[in-house]
């Protein structure tokens, strides 16, 4: 059986060609972690887990004059992204395991940056210590992540209609307030921000669809539930009753942290619901 790592680049890998089109949470969340960005002359900028390369670009349009060096684990993600951005200056792209990464000799980065990814790994504490020592002395760590209010109202459905056997990986990601302290533990200074972002679907279909072609339907472990026809129908049914709706939650945490004080643009990145229909 394949572990836990192994599933997460399996599954990100099948769903390269169909990320794009489905992956509208993660491309607002983008333009929120690009616009907090406070305007700086960066000169050697890391993307952790670049995917098909739409946040890389907006790095490249928003800091033009910077050496960016974009790294996923899934060689299909970083062949849509190298497609994409074939026609850029100054990106070098990278199949490389983000928790493992290892720079030219004595490189260095002023930021170091990564969207909707962090959530998924293994050791994180362990990742953000590594990027401790990638920082220059005044460099930075800005992120969004995901949290485990994600995908809220499937678990609580699926998990009725098969009790003890659902397992979304989301349950394990961290808590806003575990991600802080961990934070604190690396950095002097941390700054963490949380929202949660909403999509409606037609039908429950649809948003197993979202889930799939994202790549996102990823177990933590335990078997595979087989959606038939009479289980789309029963939870489809369930979740309108419930929710009133068929609608899923992204709990989002936008971070930084860095070595010493540095002000932040005044971006209004505040806690609470953004109903996107």
């Amino acid at each position: 059986m394949l572990g836990y790592k192994e599933r997460i680049k399996n599954s990100f890998s099948k769903a390269a060609a169909t990320y794009d089109q489905y992956a509208s949470v993660q491309k607002e969340v983008a333009v929120r972690l690009i616009d907090s960005i406070q305007p700086h002359l960066f000169q050697n900028i890391l993307e952790i887990g670049c995917g098909t390369g739409n946040y890389t670009e907006m790095l490249q349009e928003r800091f033009p004059s910077a050496d960016i060096t974009a790294i996923d684990f899934s060689s299909e993600m970083i062949s849509v992204a190298a497609r994409k951005l074939n026609k850029k200056k100054n990106i070098r792209l990278f199949v490389d395991d983000a928790e493992e990464f290892i720079p030219e000799t004595g490189k260095r980065y002023d930021l170091i940056t990564s969207n909707s990814t962090l959530q998924w790994f293994a050791d994180l504490k362990k990742g953000l210590e590594h990027y401790h020592e990638l920082l220059t002395n005044r460099g930075m760590i800005i992120f969004s992540m995901m949290g485990p209010e994600t995908f809220y109202e499937i678990y609580e459905i699926m998990k009725d209609i098969y009790p003890g056997k659902v397992n979304v990986a989301a349950q394990y990601f961290m808590r806003h307030d575990d991600v802080k302290s961990l934070l604190h533990t690396v950095f002097k200074r941390v700054k963490i921000s949380e929202t949660v972002l909403t999509r409606r679907h037609e039908n429950i279909l649809e948003l197993l669809k979202t889930i799939k072609y994202t790549g996102v339907n990823i177990r933590r472990n335990g078997d595979r539930i087989l959606f038939t026809p009479a289980l789309l129908g029963k939870a489809e049914n369930a979740y309108i009753r419930r929710f009133g709706a068929i609608k899923t939650s992204y709990q989002v945490f936008l971070c930084e942290a860095g070595h010493e004080e540095r002000p932040l643009k005044n971006v209004q990145f505040c806690k609470g619901l953004v109903e996107c229909l």
